[in-house]
C-alpha cells in the first residue's frame, strides 16, 4: 500500500457477523484532503486520460461498414464487438482490481490500465477476423475497467462530500467529451484513411484504413499513461482493518439500502444502456438512412456530442447545490427529472425527415440524459461510507458496465436483425430503446429516493 490508513481503531470484532457490517470510521476532516490546486490537477489528467479511453472504444462506430465489408459481419456481430466482446472483462477485471485499488498504489494500477488499453486498441488494427478481433476489444475492456474504478476511488478521495458532484462531473466530462472528439477528429481521419486505401507497413504488412485507424489512435496512450504520475495519490479514508477484508461486508451494506443501490446499479446502467446505444448507432443510422459519408458525420456529430458534454458540470453544479440545501435525495431526483425530459426528443430524433432534425433533437436528448453520466458514481461516492468505496465502486462498475455496455449497443444491434429485420430500420430499434430501456432507469431512481435519504441519517459517509 502507497501510505498507511488512516484509522486503527475502529476494527470490526472477528466474531462479527458478516451481514452486520463494523461502524465506519469518524469522517476525516477537510484539512486531510489535498489542496483544491492537487485535487483539480488530478481531475484534469483523468480528463484527458478519459478522453483517450473513449477514443479508443467508440472509434468502431465510424468503420462500421468497411469493417463489415472485410470480415463479412452482420450488426448482430457489429454489436457483439462494440458491447460484450469489450464489458465482460470490462466488468469482470472490475472486482478483483476493487481489491487491488485498496490495498496497493492507485497510480500504479491506473499506469497499467492505460497501458493495457492502449496496446490492446493498438492490437484491434491488427486482426483480421472476428474472433481476432474481439479478443483484442476484451482487452480494451479490461485495461478501461481498472481506470474507471480507480478514477472513482481517487476523485472521491480528493474532495469533501459537498464537493464531490461537481468534481466527479467535470471527470465524467472527459469521457463524454471523448466521445465527441472521436466523432470530431475521427471522422475525417477515417475518412482519409478511407480514400488513401490500404497501405504497406513496415513489420505488419499491408493493412487496411480501418486497421490503420487502430494503430494510430491507439499507440500514442503507452506514452500517455506516465501522466498518472504527475498528481500525488489522495489519502485513503477507511478503516485500516478493513484493507484486507474482501466484499462480505460491502454486500451487507448494499443489502441495507436495496432501493438506493439498484437504482445506483441497475438504473444508471440503463440510461448509461441507452446513451451509448445512442452514441454509437446514431452515426449508423445517418449513413444508412441519410447517405452522409463519416467525414460529414463525424464533426456533426463530434460537436453535437461536445457541446452536450459541456453542460455536464452544471449539472454536477446544480446537484450539489440541492444538496447542500438539504435534499440528500438531490442524485436520484435530478436524473429522474433530466430522463423525462429526454426521452422525448430520443423518440423525436428517429421521426423527422430532416438529418439536421435529427443531430437537433440528439443535441438535446444527449444535454439531458448526460446527467446521469456523473451522478451514478457521485450517488455510490456520496452515501457508501469511505472504508467500503473501493470494492462498492467496483461493484458498481461492474453491474452498471454489464449492463450499459454489453446491453447498450447489442439490443440494438439484435432487434435490428431479429424484431425488424432490415437494417434500414435501426432507427426503430433506437426509438424502442427509449421505451424499454431508459424509461424503466427512471422508474428506478424514483423508487430509490427514499432509501437514499435514509442511508444519510446517521450515518457519516
Amino acid at each position: 500500500m502507497s501510505e498507511p490508513a488512516l484509522s486503527l481503531s475502529a476494527s470490526p470484532s472477528s466474531s462479527a457477523p458478516i451481514d452486520s457490517p463494523a461502524p465506519p470510521p469518524p469522517a476525516p476532516a477537510t484539512a486531510d484532503y489535498p489542496s483544491p490546486f492537487m485535487g483539480w490537477l488530478t481531475v484534469a489528467i483523468l480528463f484527458l486520460l478519459y478522453i483517450l479511453s473513449l477514443t479508443d472504444r467508440n472509434i468502431m462506430a465510424l468503420m462500421v461498414g468497411p469493417i463489415k465489408q472485410d470480415l463479412g459481419l452482420s450488426d448482430l456481430q457489429i454489436s457483439l464487438l462494440q458491447g460484450p466482446a469489450f464489458a465482460v472483462l470490462f466488468c469482470l477485471c472490475a472486482i478483483p482490481l476493487g481489491m487491488a485499488l485498496d490495498r496497493f498504489s492507485r497510480r500504479i494500477v491506473l499506469y497499467l490500465s492505460v497501458t493495457v488499453w492502449s496496446i490492446a486498441a493498438a492490437s484491434c488494427g491488427l486482426a483480421g477476423s472476428f474472433i481476432g478481433l474481439a479478443m483484442a476489444r476484451a482487452g480494451v475492456g479490461a485495461g478501461e475497467s481498472g481506470f474507471g474504478t480507480g478514477s472513482y476511488s481517487v476523485v472521491g478521495d480528493s474532495f469533501p462530500p459537498h464537493r464531490v458532484s461537481l468534481a466527479m462531473s467535470v471527470f465524467i466530462m472527459g469521457g463524454v467529451m471523448g466521445a465527441g472528439i472521436v466523432f470530431l477528429l475521427g471522422g475525417p481521419i477515417v475518412g482519409a484513411a478511407m480514400k488513401a486505401g490500404p497501405a504497406t507497413w513496415p513489420l505488419f504488412g499491408t493493412l487496411q484504413p480501418w486497421q490503420q485507424v487502430f494503430i494510430m489512435t491507439g499507440a500514442p496512450g503507452i506514452l500517455l499513461a506516465f501522466l498518472v504520475f504527475l498528481f500525488r495519490e489522495p489519502p485513503r479514508r477507511k478503516a485500516a482493518s478493513s484493507a484486507g477484508a474482501g466484499y462480505g461486508e460491502a454486500w451487507a451494506y448494499i443489502r441495507q439500502h436495496k432501493p438506493l443501490y439498484t437504482a445506483a446499479f441497475v438504473g444508471f446502467g440503463l440510461a448509461y444502456a441507452a446513451t451509448i446505444g445512442f452514441q454509437l448507432w446514431t452515426p449508423v443510422y445517418l449513413a444508412r438512412v441519410h447517405g452522409w459519408q463519416p467525414a460529414q458525420i463525424g464533426p456533426v456529430i463530434g460537436i453535437a456530442q461536445i457541446a452536450a458534454a459541456a453542460l455536464i458540470p452544471l449539472h454536477g453544479w446544480t446537484v450539489d447545490r440541492l444538496y447542500r440545501r438539504g435534499r440528500k435525495d438531490a442524485h436520484l431526483f435530478w436524473c429522474l427529472m433530466t430522463v423525462l425530459a429526454a426521452a422525448p426528443f430520443g423518440i423525436a430524433a428517429f421521426l423527422v425527415a430532416s438529418p439536421w432534425a435529427t443531430v437537433a433533437c440528439y443535441w438535446c436528448f444527449m444535454a439531458l440524459i448526460l446527467s446521469t453520466a456523473s451522478m451514478g458514481p457521485a450517488t455510490v461516492q456520496v452515501v457508501t461510507p469511505a472504508y467500503l468505496r473501493g470494492r462498492v465502486s467496483a461493484l458498481y462498475v461492474l453491474a452498471s458496465g454489464l449492463i450499459a455496455m454489453a446491453g447498450g449497443p447489442a439490443f440494438i444491434g439484435l432487434v435490428t436483425d431479429k424484431l425488424w429485420g432490415d437494417e434500414m430500420k435501426v432507427g426503430l430499434s433506437l426509438i424502442t430503446s427509449v421505451f424499454c430501456v431508459l424509461l424503466p432507469a427512471a422508474l428506478l431512481f424514483a423508487l430509490g429516493r427514499a432509501s437514499m435519504r435514509r442511508a444519510h441519517e446517521g450515518e457519516p459517509v
